[in-house]
C-alpha cells in the first residue's frame, strides 16, 4: 500500500486532499507544519510527500533541506500558491518529482502521485551497476556507491547530488562541463545554463567545504565563468 504524507498548514486544503487520496486507496498521514513533517519522516517511511512550500515557521524548502540525507526513495510533490523562479530552482536542487501551482485539480495531484510511484518502481527494477571507486590525489578514494571519500584516518560523507557531481566531473576530468549538462546528469532536469549555474553554486560550495580536509586538496573543482565546471587533479 502506497503511503503518502501531506504537509499543509491550511486545514481545509489538507483535510480535503487527505480524504480524496484515501478514496483513491492510498494510506494517508496529514500534518499541519514543517516541524511536524520532519518529526514524522524521522519515525515513519513514506513513498510520496505532498508538500506545501509557504508555511509559518519551517517552510517547505526548510523541510527538504532537513530531510535531504534521509529521504531515500521517497518522491516529493510540491504544491504552492506562491511559485517563483527561485523556489522552482530550490525545488529542483532537492530533486523534487513535480512542482504544481495552487489551485490544482485533485485529479492532477492523483496523476502526479501515480507517476511518482511508477518512477520509484522503475528505479528499483534497474540492474545494479558495478561500484564506482576512483583514486584521488593524496591517497583518498571516492566511492560513489557508498557516497563517501575515505583516506587513512579520515572519511567524508557526500549527499547523492554531491556524489553524482564528483562522479561526472571525475569521469570527464580535464573537460569543462556546462552547468546545464551537470544539472541534467546529477538530477535529471533540463534547465538553461543560467538557471543551472544558480542551482549548482551552493552545491559546489558545500562540496568544496567538505573536500578541503582531504590530503592533497588543491582546489580541484574549477569554475569556468559562464561555461561550467572542470575537475583538474
Amino acid at each position: 500500500m502506497t503511503r503518502v504524507l501531506i504537509v499543509d498548514d491550511e486545514d481545509i486544503a489538507r483535510i480535503s486532499l487527505a480524504e480524496i487520496l484515501r478514496l483513491e486507496g492510498y494510506t494517508i498521514k496529514a500534518v499541519e507544519s514543517g516541524e511536524a513533517a520532519v518529526e514524522t519522516l524521522r519515525k515513519e517511511p513514506f513513498d510520496v510527500m505532498v508538500l506545501d512550500l509557504k508555511m509559518p515557521g519551517m517552510s517547505g524548502i526548510d523541510v527538504l533541506e532537513a530531510i535531504d540525507e534521509e529521504a531515500g526513495e521517497m518522491k516529493v510533490i510540491v504544491l504552492t500558491a506562491h511559485g517563483s523562479m527561485d523556489t522552482a530552482i530550490q525545488a529542483i536542487r532537492y530533486r523534487v518529482h513535480d512542482y504544481l501551482l495552487k489551485p490544482v485539480m485533485p485529479e492532477n495531484i492523483v496523476r502526479c502521485i501515480e507517476n511518482a510511484v511508477t518512477r520509484t518502481e522503475e528505479e528499483r527494477d534497474l540492474p545494479l551497476s558495478q561500484p564506482k571507486i576512483f583514486r584521488l590525489p593524496g591517497g583518498a578514494m571516492l566511492d560513489c556507491s557508498r557516497r563517501e571519500i575515505t583516506w587513512d584516518g579520515g572519511m567524508v560523507n557526500l549527499t547523492p547530488t554531491e556524489s553524482r557531481l564528483m562522479e561526472v566531473l571525475y569521469e570527464l576530468s580535464g573537460q569543462v562541463i556546462s552547468h546545464a549538462d551537470l544539472v541534467h546528469a546529477c538530477q535529471g532536469y533540463r534547465v538553461d545554463n543560467e538557471e543551472a549555474a544558480k542551482i549548482l553554486r551552493p552545491v559546489v560550495s558545500r562540496l568544496r567545504q567538505k573536500l578541503v580536509v582531504l590530503p592533497g586538496w588543491d582546489e580541484w573543482i574549477k569554475n569556468i565563468r559562464g561555461a561550467g565546471y572542470v575537475l583538474e587533479l
